[in-house]
């Protein structure tokens, strides 16, 4: 029985220590990501958290992409993107950089280790 509990707490642990990772950022990162992101262009982004169970990968075109102030704070600072999926809905929403991806060099790479910043996609570069 302490087994089982055990394992619970450290699957538990996993997932929180994974969660969030780059979704509040400084102002100057979420600047950096943005001007990236529009300086080369990036037109598709794949929203997936490869640590997270049951998620699938959601391909967006990028319509639009900014930061400002995370909600109820004043030094952290989140990166949005506006776009649509493969079937058209609209979306628009803060993003964890850890589970951005964008295509380079023929494969799709985790935006924030593109960008420097300490984090763990979960995943190598894939293709689709």
């Amino acid at each position: 029985m302490k087994t089982i509990i055990a394992g619970i707490l450290l699957l538990i642990a996993v997932n929180v220590a994974f969660s969030d990772q780059l979704a509040w950022i400084t102002e100057e990162q979420a600047m950096q990501t943005v001007d990236y992101l529009k300086e080369n262009k990036v037109k598709y982004v794949i929203l997936w958290c490869a640590c997270c169970d049951n998620d699938t990968k959601m391909k967006i075109k990028v319509t639009r992409v900014f930061y400002k102030t995370a909600e109820g704070q004043t030094s952290y600072f989140e990166v949005w993107i506006e776009g649509k999926d493969k079937d058209g809905k609209k979306l628009k929403q803060p993003v964890d950089l850890a589970y951005v991806h964008i295509k380079k060099a023929g494969e799709w790479n985790c935006l924030g280790t593109i960008m420097g910043f300490q984090c763990d996609p979960c995943t190598k570069p894939f293709k689709l």
